[in-house]
């Protein structure tokens, strides 16, 4: 991993660059996930004549900063627990809209370019630039810029409100099968409303033109 370093403070004692070398190789290893970081230590540490990262527990990340549990020693080798305060700054691909996307619109990959973003402050998940999205469409109006996200997309419904499908009934191997008209659209898997003539039922849908009652 490409790591960029913003550390502002510089130790006057060796063990400064000793706990350069821990925070670096933690943090290498906690931040895996991302294409690169930046960070920078919050707290002036100079008064300390070592520091130490409590591998016993877990780095808190919370949007742009990190809370890092600690053991500082002064100069008599009295120990104390704290946490460090870290800035950061989290890269990772993403896809960015290059134009404006209605809602509902069916999702092309020409309307996307992948860019390398500090995404910290993002709130939702971010779609990977390597998962297939033409299955899916847009569930909100998407502005032009904006990082594409998980809560902003949906599949593409494989039965429509008004569509006619054969709806599958029956037990002990007998299929029982009769006309339907779709009152809800859905994707595979989803129970939504169809209606026989004056009748509603509920089914489970199986492909665009199946669907099994739900009892």
């Amino acid at each position: 991993m490409k790591t960029l370093f913003l550390i502002l403070i510089s130790f006057l004692l060796g063990e400064g660059k000793n706990f350069d070398l821990q925070l670096k190789a933690y943090l290498d290893n906690k931040l895996s996930g991302y294409t690169k970081y930046e960070f920078q230590i919050m707290q002036s540490l100079e008064k300390f004549a070592r520091i130490e990262i409590n591998t016993e527990k877990k780095l808190k990340i919370v949007k742009n900063y990190g809370y890092l549990p600690v053991t500082l020693y002064d100069k008599d080798n009295n120990a104390s627990s704290s946490l460090l305060t870290i800035k950061l700054k989290l890269f990772k691909n993403v896809l960015v809209a290059s134009q404006a996307i209605n809602r509902s619109e069916e999702l092309m990959d020409s309307m996307f370019t992948e860019k390398n973003i500090d995404i910290s402050l993002l709130t939702g998940k971010p779609i990977d630039p390597a998962e297939d999205i033409l299955d899916h469409r847009s569930r909100v109006f998407i502005k032009e810029g904006d990082i594409l996200r998980k809560e902003m997309i949906e599949p593409i419904p494989v039965v429509n409100k008004g569509d006619s499908i054969v709806l599958h009934a029956g037990k002990n191997g007998v299929d029982v099968t009769v006309d339907c008209i779709a009152r809800q659209e859905g994707c595979i898997g989803d129970v939504i409303s169809v209606q026989s003539v004056n009748k509603l039922y509920k089914a489970k849908i199986i492909d665009k033109y199946n669907l099994m009652l739900v009892e």
